[in-house]
């Protein structure tokens, strides 16, 4: 197959195809495993990359409620509500994922994210901090501490954040 280019090694369908494609498959395995949370889970995922937040939301819901002990369900749906800028129920999912696994830095992240959205910016400094304590080696973790901390002029601490930042991320 060969693309507008020409060339072989370059795919003639785009990630947009892609996805469009995989959530027909999806649906289709759906239909036929209802209670299936796993591929629930995926076509929340396929939803999300191609932001259809709402139907990611419907998509990660139907999968907690098959799958209610999964922390990673709770985080991906906190990830489409805080892109729908619903940012309380973006905070409640991460919070759900973190009550399931308190070693979940990434749901850590997402919530210190949304708190900053939100303009929490001191429960996003904790969050952080959290994700930090799990993870002394997470640059990201430090550079967005270092902006929350800088936003509310603590202007020494953000710095020695963004140092941090910079060496580990070398």
């Amino acid at each position: 197959v060969y693309n507008w280019r020409g060339d072989p090694n370059l795919s003639a369908t785009g990630d947009r195809d892609y996805l469009g494609d995989l959530l027909l498959h999806l649906t289709d395995e759906i239909s036929r495993r209802p209670s299936d949370a796993a591929l629930r889970f995926r076509r929340g995922g396929a939803n999300l990359d191609l932001g259809d937040f709402e139907a990611a939301v419907r998509d990660y819901s139907a999968a907690a409620e098959l799958s209610p002990e999964d922390a990673t369900i709770f985080n991906n749906r906190g990830l489409a509500r805080r892109f729908m800028g619903d940012f309380a129920a973006a905070i409640q999912d991460y919070a759900r994922a973190i009550a399931l696994a308190p070693d979940y830095r990434d749901a850590y992240l997402n919530r210190a994210t949304a708190r900053a959205d939100s303009g929490d910016l001191n429960g996003a400094i904790a969050d952080y901090a959290a994700a930090i304590e799990l993870d002394p080696d997470f640059w990201f973790a430090y550079a967005h501490r270092g902006l929350a901390l800088w936003t509310l002029g603590r202007r020494a601490e953000a710095e020695a954040d963004y140092a941090q930042a910079a060496k580990l991320r070398g």
